[in-house]
């Protein structure tokens, strides 16, 4: 049976989810021990700490977002495409945010646990939105 073949879109499609994944990790391997260090340093509740912890990935993927997975226009406003990129990342965070704080505030799972689920949950979405505001 021959193997399956996959277009070069599909090919370079593929290879952009990788490299998101990747440039994703260095903000979500600070995000766990921010996180914790609000909650059980700082003593902030679980869901003002969360808020904050999203708000430093957001900021730090997009740099690296822009860095290294989208090649868009390179003209247009850094400053502008930062804020056109939150605020729609801020429709995922605040599902996020909102699954995260009902999971929280109503299961015995443990907080971190909840977060790192989250990012499975989310990711897909985020990268397909991100594709779209960063190559246009």
């Amino acid at each position: 049976m021959a193997g399956i073949r996959f277009s070069d879109k599909s090919k370079r499609l593929f290879l952009q989810l990788i490299k998101f994944g990747i440039a994703g990790l260095p903000s979500f391997l600070v995000a766990i021990p921010l996180n914790w260090f609000l909650v059980e340093e700082i003593l902030l509740l679980k869901p003002i700490a969360y808020l904050i912890t999203l708000f430093f990935q957001v900021t730090v993927n997009f740099i690296l977002l822009r860095l290294f997975v989208f090649k868009g226009e390179k003209n247009e406003s850094a400053v502008k495409l930062y804020f056109q990129f939150l605020w729609g990342i801020a429709f995922f965070r605040l599902l996020d945010w909102g699954l995260y704080t009902l999971l929280v505030q109503n299961t015995k799972i443990y907080y971190l646990i909840i977060q790192i689920g989250n990012v499975v949950i989310f990711s897909l979405a985020k990268f397909f939105y991100s594709k779209k505001i960063m190559e246009r």
